[in-house]
């Protein structure tokens, strides 16, 4: 009989976990129908009706996913993995898949991992990492300001231990001793104005439990609720590759400008920990220009600068300008911080090299080596007393003008007609060319006859052949572009298989449009910072245009030196004036200005004898009439490369 009863609650769970399955698809199709239309023109009355179909849906597909959990976790069938996994690299990728919510938000979320955590522990990667997503997910859901802190330790005798302080509403006494409980939630006014069902916090002990760990939360006591678990792995039994350590001695200074002082703190602790000991914090522009004079009085210059690009007051762009134009400092390799999907489309970002490379936040512990060692070589010890390195070519992805996607050729491979119909409405929004395919066998004919293809939306679950194969199929042929694998599955299984057979990237359903212009500001348009200064090919093909040709200067002079730095100054002056009126001209795209600006440029540079910058005018002056905006923008960004060079120039 108990054999009976168990069949028959398989065989239910069977039933259920396949309907639900089922409900997905026409739920996500309403949510990504509901966006298009929250789009068009509606009245508030219309707006608040679309808001609250809108969050009924999310509420419905939130609830299946965990039901579809919970099931496979009660099953008699489920079994956990033993196998050795990079814990830091798991937190650091959680952390990722929800960091762009959070600083949309406005929240600060920085990671801290111990150097006590060994590197590989042994146990189930994807149970680990989905218990971690659920209690990072509850803290930006119920953080309004503030920050969230996700810290990482291990103890030989208790194994991981794993943290998520947020600065949220919290959780009183009464309701915590209830909270990971079946279906429990804190409140019914918070169901309804979060959603959520208390169902990954039932997921999360379950799990735990399993793990023979402990599971708890308690009050942050500056304001909202520290949730943690203990979970008693075991380092695998591999061989470790210790990191190396940079001999920087006293030599080597850091300025790190940030305002918030856990993601400072949270920079300089990584730092240190790979062998940088003098490091100093400023939390304003203001403050952080005090530094850096008078580190240059007392001749102890800073190296370089790490600059939060979202400082109050004075932002990191113009912080950055303030310290090249100020006179008397010595080079400062200059670094920008940018919250994880904040880099917006702005003309400027592709124009001005001011900065010799970036870091997203929050900030990864082997991108910031990766970086380090590019500035300063870890062989012979990495002393700081060599000469710097120059920084491998950082790249930002700043996207086109106004809109992320335009020129990128895209591949849509979705066989649902209604989802591909929202999927190419959302990208032809954002200017790309996009090409169709309802299967995997589509797919490769699609990427043989159109190989300019650069970005392909894969939908794992295709007839005839299906994402997974088709994606290895191009990818054995020679394909080099980016593949975001599209799939309704959020539990996480097979994020990792992805991964491994090329994929880059995961766009869980239903399709948004903010989700879709993050993936082409992540993925498109990126311009890389240029090692050296250009020279442009003359079109005569006597060889190269100089930057400034002095014998011919001398010879429109007739030899007058005092005549001579007065044309430098006032061409210095004016060129300056008009590359600030050409960002704003750029910006509100006025074609015709900009034919002026490119015409003005190529005379007054040619009267100066700097016929390579004459050059770059006329280019500017061809493209704006020919209405090519990118076109500009790519000769105006070589223009002022080298005119910061002329600058140098001593008459």
């Amino acid at each position: 009989m108990p054999r009976i009863q168990s069949e028959t609650v398989n065989e239910a769970s069977r039933f259920l976990a396949s309907t639900l399955h089922e409900i997905r698809t026409p739920v996500q199709t309403i949510m990504s129908a509901l966006e298009l239309i929250s789009e068009t023109e509606l009245d508030k009355e219309q707006t608040e009706y679309i808001r609250q179909i809108q969050f009924s849906a999310e509420v419905l597909l939130d609830l299946a996913n965990n039901i579809l959990d919970f099931t496979k976790i009660r099953s008699a069938k489920f079994r956990l993995e033993t196998i050795p996994f990079d814990i830091g690299k798991i937190a650091e990728m959680v952390v990722d898949l929800i960091s762009i919510e959070a600083f949309n938000k406005g929240i600060e979320i920085v990671t801290d991992i111990s150097p006590s955590v060994p590197k590989m522990l042994t146990g189930d990667p994807v149970r680990i990492q989905q218990i971690m997503l659920n209690l990072i997910k509850n803290a930006v859901k119920f953080t309004n300001q503030g920050y969230i802190h996700v810290e990482l330790d291990y103890n030989k005798s208790t194994g991981l231990h794993f943290q998520v302080t947020d600065s949220g509403i919290g959780i009183t006494e009464d309701k915590r001793k209830k909270l990971f409980t079946d279906y429990f939630q804190a409140d019914v006014s918070t169901y309804r104005k979060f959603g959520g069902t208390g169902l990954g916090l039932s997921i999360s002990k379950s799990l735990v439990t399993i793990m023979k760990g402990e599971i708890n939360v308690k009050p942050n006591p500056y304001g909202g609720s520290i949730f943690y678990f203990d979970v008693p792995l075991k380092p695998a039994k591999v061989t470790e590759t210790l990191t190396p350590i940079f001999s920087s001695g006293d030599n080597f200074r850091i300025l790190i400008v940030e305002d918030n002082n856990l993601q400072a703190n949270s920079l300089k602790s990584k730092l240190s920990n790979i062998g940088f000991k003098e490091i100093d914090i400023a939390n304003s522009a203001d403050e952080a220009m005090t530094n850096i004079l008078f580190a240059q009085k007392i001749d102890r210059q800073y190296k370089i600068a790490f600059i939060d690009m979202t400082l109050p007051f004075v932002d990191g762009w113009h912080l950055a300008s303030k310290i090249i134009d100020q006179d008397g400092i010595s080079k400062i390799g200059l670094y920008l911080l940018i919250p994880e999907g904040q880099l917006k489309q702005d003309a400027k970002m592709k124009l001005l090299d001011w900065f010799d490379g970036y870091l997203y936040k929050p900030v990864k512990r082997e991108k910031l080596f990766e970086l380090m060692d590019a500035i300063l070589p870890v062989e012979n010890g990495g002393h700081a007393g060599a000469e710097l390195k120059k920084s491998v070519p950082a790249k930002l992805s700043v996207g086109n003008t106004g809109s992320p996607g335009k020129g990128l050729k895209v591949l849509v491979a979705e066989d649902h007609p209604t989802n591909q119909l929202l999927l190419k409405t959302f990208l032809s929004k954002f200017d790309t060319e996009v090409f169709i395919a309802s299967d995997g066998n589509e797919v490769v004919r699609q990427i043989a006859e159109h190989p300019e293809i650069q970005m392909i939306f894969m939908d794992i679950y295709m007839p005839n052949k299906s994402g997974v194969e088709a994606t290895k199929e191009i990818k054995k042929n020679g394909y080099k572009g980016i593949i975001i694998a599209c799939t309704a599955n959020n539990d996480s299984n097979d994020f990792s298989d992805y991964i491994k057979i090329g994929m880059n990237d995961i766009l869980v359903k239903p399709f948004k449009s903010n989700s879709i212009k993050a993936m082409l500001e992540k993925w498109s348009g990126v311009a890389a910072l240029p090692d050296a200064i250009p020279v442009i090919a003359s079109d005569s093909g006597k060889g190269e245009v100089p930057l400034w040709d002095k014998a011919d200067f001398e010879e429109t002079t007739g030899g007058d030196s005092a005549l001579g730095k007065k044309l430098f100054m006032d061409y210095i002056y004016q060129t300056d004036e008009l590359l600030g009126e050409m960002m704003d001209r750029i910006e509100r795209k006025e074609m015709e200005e900009l034919v002026r600006i490119g015409h003005t440029l190529k005379g007054s540079s040619n009267t100066i004898s700097a016929f390579a910058l004459g050059k770059c005018g006329f280019e500017m002056e061809k493209s704006a009439k020919e209405g090519n905006l990118d076109s500009y923008m790519k000769a105006a960004k070589h223009f002022i490369i080298l005119f910061k060079e002329f600058k140098k120039i001593k008459v």
